[in-house]
């Protein structure tokens, strides 16, 4: 009696595992965001989700899903990049996280990028022009 007892145990546990949900393996070596020539990897977050935000919120994460290269060349000058609790790679890593939403440096600054990107200047000028603009007393040359 015991033998069939631990046979029936042994049975329904071979059977649950094998019903088990198999896990979905993540995919590896794709890019998380449009730009394959990247440095930030991270997927900018859905504009959707700040709908009813603050204005201009929603407006910046869709210029960073739109000119990803763009705003990734580009240094922010809130300070997240130097910052260690952020440590920032470019202006597009404030995109990739809610950081952004919060942030009127980043929404400035994406905003500027993307007026001049759609009148056709070309990054190597947006980036010049923009961290002229937004750079501060004291900061370094960015690389």
């Amino acid at each position: 009696m015991r033998r069939r007892t631990l046979s029936a145990i042994a049975a329904a546990a071979a059977l649950l595992v094998a019903s088990a949900p198999k896990p979905t393996p993540l995919p590896t070596g794709t890019p998380t965001n449009s730009c394959t020539t990247c440095k930030e990897r991270g997927a900018t977050l859905d504009p959707a989700q700040f709908a009813n935000g603050e204005a201009g919120v929603k407006e910046a994460y869709e210029i960073a899903r739109k000119y990803p290269a763009t705003l990734d060349r580009i240094h922010c000058f809130c300070e997240c990049a130097e910052s260690p609790m952020f440590h920032h790679k470019t202006l597009l890593t404030c995109f990739t996280s809610a950081h952004g939403a919060g942030c009127g440096i980043c929404i400035s600054e994406a905003r500027l990028a993307a007026e001049l990107k759609e009148k056709g200047v070309p990054d190597d000028e947006i980036k010049v022009t923009v961290e002229s603009v937004f750079r501060t007393d004291g900061h370094g040359p960015t690389s």
